[in-house]
């Protein structure tokens, strides 16, 4: 089972978005590029043809990004609400928060904290400002801290 700290969520929160816009950019840059090579040399439209063929390629990967926007820009505020959980339940727990484990990087119901060598599942209530801890038991005790094996 894999759990993750806290210093592993605020640090990994966007990381494939940043890539993904940096290829973006990277491709837009190419594009600009061999359009400027075929505006000066008109005759070769091989440059026409790669220019067409990586434009179209970003728009593809443009669509890719506004989806993973979406779903990124929700797990991001989900994942800066679980910075605050840890931290409520470290304040709780009197524990350090560099203690405390959680199964997911975001927050939802029915994740699995461990403390004190504890796993505790979360009940959370309709709109996230107030939790449960129920104590809990895995069935797999091979844990894998940030997901490393």
């Amino acid at each position: 089972m894999n759990f993750y700290t806290l210093d592993y969520i605020i640090k990994h929160q966007s990381t494939n978005m940043i890539i993904r816009s940096a290829l973006i950019i990277l491709l837009l840059a190419v594009v600009i590029i061999t359009g400027f090579r075929f505006m000066k040399y008109r005759m070769k439209t091989r440059l026409r043809d790669i220019s067409i063929g990586i434009a179209v390629f970003i728009f593809i990967l443009l669509g890719i990004q506004v989806e993973n926007y979406t779903r990124n820009h929700k797990d991001f505020s989900q994942s800066h609400v679980l910075v605050k959980f840890i931290e409520s339940v470290a304040t709780d727990a009197k524990v350090a928060t560099d203690d405390i484990l959680v199964n997911s990087t975001t927050l939802k119901d029915g994740i699995i904290v461990r403390y004190n060598e504890e796993d505790y599942m979360v009940h959370l209530n309709n709109d996230n400002n107030s939790y449960t801890l129920q104590r809990t038991h895995v069935i797999d005790h091979n844990v894998y801290i940030n997901g490393e094996r």
